[in-house]
């Protein structure tokens, strides 16, 4: 179950990292990097998320869901915020501006494709948000 998840999870983070590249560079937009965005926002997702799992510990059921959006707001918001700086990276500096703008947005876009892929992990599942260690 939990493979599925990662696939799923990696699946929508690229195709979300296509709809960034399309929204500031159409000719840029191939599957390749829309795959390669999409598992770097994977790994960086792996990364947090291992961090989390040794900085909170277990947390109570009763806790579980004011805390899971306290603790992934933020974190979500740093991943797509470095998402925004590679894809931006790719635009050149004349129309830079208006890319921010788009990003800005696509990164928005993007937390909430990250809570709502939640939905599909084990916990998510069982109708139970997970932070930390998901043992309760």
């Amino acid at each position: 179950m939990i493979l599925v998840y990662a696939v799923v999870k990696f699946l929508a983070y690229s195709a979300w990292c296509h709809v960034g590249l399309r929204s500031v560079q159409s000719l840029a937009a191939g599957v390749a990097p829309s795959i390669r965005l999409g598992a770097a926002r994977w790994l960086i997702g792996l990364f947090f998320g291992i961090g989390v799992f040794f900085a909170v510990g277990s947390v109570d059921a009763e806790a579980a869901t004011r805390l899971y959006f306290l603790v992934y707001s933020p974190i979500r918001f740093v991943e797509w915020g470095v998402m925004v700086f590679v894809i931006a990276r790719r635009v050149s500096r004349a129309s830079l501006s208006i890319t921010m703008v788009r990003l800005s947005a696509w990164c928005v876009g993007g937390v909430l494709v990250s809570f709502l892929t939640d939905l599909l992990s084990p916990e998510g599942l069982q109708g139970r948000f997970c932070v930390g260690r998901c043992l309760c």
